[in-house]
């Protein structure tokens, strides 16, 4: 049976995309619920990733539509999202803030007297993952209301053996 975060850890998460959310991309969410995250298993327009060692291993992995993607990138970069060009500028900018909502759930786990060592994001455009799962892997998912879009944030941690 796979099992949740402790509910300080979701709340870290909650707390974690609304701070990065508001303060770094300039969108203020209506809405962050913790939701079940029963598969590790993803399809979306946008996949952000990003995978962690230390106490636990485990990947941080973000789903958006492809419009809320942009959306999120021209606020970040002060532009409007028609001036951004290909795909690759919203993937940058996207890496980017999966990157900010790792490392700032990573200061929750290490105050709590864990290790944990970041690799770097990478984006997936209309595509599918896996991440290690097993009965034993512990995992949750926030889900953030913005301006009438959602974007899905969780943590998947291995197990320990």
């Amino acid at each position: 049976m796979t099992d949740t975060l402790a509910p300080h850890l979701i709340d870290d998460l909650r707390k974690t995309a609304t701070e990065i959310l508001e303060t770094m991309v300039s969108m203020t969410p209506t809405s962050v619920e913790a939701v079940p995250e029963e598969t590790s298993s993803f399809s979306a327009e946008v996949i952000g990733m990003l995978g962690f060692t230390g106490t636990r291993a485990g990947t941080f992995v973000v789903r958006s539509t492809e419009q809320l993607a942009r959306m999120m990138a021209a606020r970040m970069l002060m532009m409007e999202p028609e001036e951004l060009g290909d795909f690759a500028e919203v993937s940058d900018a996207f890496g980017e803030i999966v990157n900010m909502l790792t490392g700032n759930f990573k200061n929750s786990w290490v105050a709590l007297g864990n290790q944990m060592e970041l690799s770097v994001p990478n984006v997936i455009h209309h595509g599918s993952v896996s991440v290690n799962s097993d009965s034993r892997e512990l995992r949750a998912c926030v889900r953030v209301q913005v301006e009438g879009h959602s974007v899905d944030i969780g943590v998947h941690f291995e197990s320990k053996d």
